[in-house]
């Protein structure tokens, strides 16, 4: 049996240790903090109602991850965030609030971009390891995060936009670039986060 070693963020069955699990759902939870202003752009700014429809339903998922993130970092007795990733968060607003001015298409390509981190990430941590509690949850979200993604992707499709035209290829190249760049801030804030919770905890 493997032993947990003085400040190791993972224990028998190698699911985080508490300062560990905060962090990451703390994360989580700004990314769904990030998300929510975004939608309330994109949905302002289409002018197709079944568009608009589909994404008042998508940001619905986003209001049951906050609720469901939220019990979870309060059962843990931490008190949940509500506030976007800073500088990440603003910047995912601004790219929403570009596409704005361009049509139903532009809002959506620009939706996409935002919504490819959100899937990436839930689907990166719905794969680790967690207690059953937390693993059912985040399966759910990246489920719902797959959706999602996979919904703009068909309505880009429709519109002419798909991933083998340039339009489409350009977007993904950005999304790609903008996510994996906002993973890299995201990341170093989420250790940071675990080292602040970890030496109250030793405190």
């Amino acid at each position: 049996m493997m032993r947990l070693m003085p400040g190791s963020a993972v224990n028998d069955l190698n699911v985080p240790d508490p300062a560990a699990l905060q962090a990451e759902l703390t994360d989580l939870l700004q990314l769904e903090h990030d998300a929510l202003p975004a939608y309330s752009i994109a949905i302002a700014s289409l002018r197709d109602p079944v568009l608009r429809d589909d994404l008042r339903a998508h940001r619905a998922d986003h209001e049951r991850h906050v609720e469901a993130l939220s019990a979870l970092i309060r059962d843990r007795n931490g008190i949940p965030l509500l506030l976007p990733h800073v500088p990440t968060g603003f910047f995912k607003l601004a790219v929403q609030a570009a596409g704005a001015p361009g049509g139903d298409r532009a809002v959506l390509l620009a939706f996409l971009s935002n919504e490819w981190q959100s899937q990436e990430k839930y689907a990166r941590h719905a794969a680790r390891p967690h207690g059953p509690d937390v693993a059912a949850v985040l399966r759910r979200h990246a489920d719902d995060e797959a959706r999602h993604y996979a919904w703009a992707r068909d309505a880009l499709d429709v519109m002419g936009c798909g991933s083998d035209t340039i339009v489409g290829m350009m977007a993904n190249a950005f999304s790609r670039f903008h996510g994996t760049t906002a993973d890299a801030v995201e990341g170093a804030g989420r250790v940071a986060l675990e080292t602040v919770m970890r030496t109250l905890r030793a405190a």
